[in-house]
């Protein structure tokens, strides 16, 4: 128990001393604004659940012939739908069905997918995704970099400080995100944002 208070002692006393040589320092937030090129999807289930009153006696095969036939009379192009018969099982339904993914990278193309009606469909979730090179993340840390030292000079300069050099960066901005799809979004441009910390001198 002593060596424990003793070994907490010295802890604390250290993290003191630290804490009393550190420098002043002035931590913000940068950012950049860069366009992006969103890949859309949309999830569509089709099972013999939705169809039990309207067709009862309607096999699988029938309904599923059925609904890629509406799909490609509306001019959908069949080889951007993915069949997923596993999502589906996951799914847990009572009746025979699956699960289809329809990509494109046009939001006026997916919005006339979504919105064909056929027998035994209903809309899972639809989402976009994007992703950066990592030439791409280095230049546009490089341009929220600059914007935090802009930001942190002038604040500093309104306290008769200056900025000296930069000490921390973190940046957990990811390679690919994905976003929900909803009414209004902006699917062109999107915020890069890091966080540095300079020395205030």
């Amino acid at each position: 128990m002593k060596k424990y208070i003793i070994q907490t002692f010295i802890l604390l006393s250290t993290m003191t001393a630290m804490a009393q040589t550190a420098s002043p320092n002035i931590s913000v937030e940068g950012s950049t604004t860069h366009t992006i090129k969103p890949i859309f999807n949309a999830r569509m289930i089709l099972s013999l659940n939705n169809v039990y009153y309207d067709a009862p006696g309607m096999t699988f095969p029938e309904l599923k012939e059925s609904y890629l036939a509406t799909l490609k009379k509306q001019g959908i192009d069949l080889k951007a739908l993915k069949e997923d018969k596993f999502a589906y099982e996951l799914l847990r339904y009572e009746k025979e069905g699956t699960y289809f993914e329809f990509k494109t990278t046009s939001i006026e193309t997916l919005e006339k997918f979504i919105s064909i009606k056929a027998l035994g469909v209903s809309q899972s979730d639809s989402n976009f995704e994007y992703s950066l090179t990592d030439d791409e993340v280095a230049t546009y840390a490089k341009e929220a970099y600059y914007n935090a030292k802009a930001k942190a000079e002038a604040i500093a300069k309104k306290i008769d400080r200056k900025v000296g050099k930069a000490i921390y960066i973190h940046d957990n901005n990811p390679n690919k995100m994905s976003e929900s799809l909803y009414y209004g979004a902006e699917f062109s441009k999107r915020d890069y944002q890091i966080s540095v910390s300079f020395e205030l001198l």
